[in-house]
């Protein structure tokens, strides 16, 4: 019962696992002008959080976020 249970649960994740993952935002940092773009190793699932954790940034150059795909 409880395998059934389970196997019904996560069912959708073996279904649909690239489709659940693809909407992710990125932070990207660029310290000078001649530097190229730095990306911030844990991807946000939303651009709320990714903008939150840009304006807790303190570092002299510029950031955007952008979705990945």
């Amino acid at each position: 019962m409880k395998k059934t249970l389970i196997l019904t649960l996560l069912f959708p994740l073996f279904v649909f696992p690239s489709s659940s993952f693809t909407n992710e935002f990125s932070l990207f940092i660029k310290p000078c002008k001649s530097c190229e773009w730095l990306t911030y190793p844990t991807p946000f699932r939303l651009k709320e959080q990714c903008e939150i954790a840009r304006q807790g940034i303190f570092i002299k150059g510029m950031t955007k976020c952008l979705k990945t795909y």
